[in-house]
């Protein structure tokens, strides 16, 4: 399975994290008064999503799932 093919498969199921896990952190920012957008930390929300899809990746192109 190539790289591409992998995110392809896996597509839904990391945007279907990362907007769950996004809903979350709003619902609590918002419950605490902080404001919504947090570039910094925000940028580590998209690093570890990226990291997850790395992950995902790698375990599927070295015959992980097929």
């Amino acid at each position: 399975m190539t790289v591409l093919e992998s995110l392809k498969s896996r597509a839904g199921f990391i945007a279907s994290g990362a907007a769950s896990f996004a809903v979350i952190v709003g619902g609590v920012r918002f419950a605490s008064g902080e404001p919504l957008v947090q570039p910094q930390t925000d940028l580590g929300i998209v690093i570890g999503v990226a990291m997850v899809a790395l992950y995902l990746v790698l375990s599927d192109t070295r015959g992980g799932v097929r």
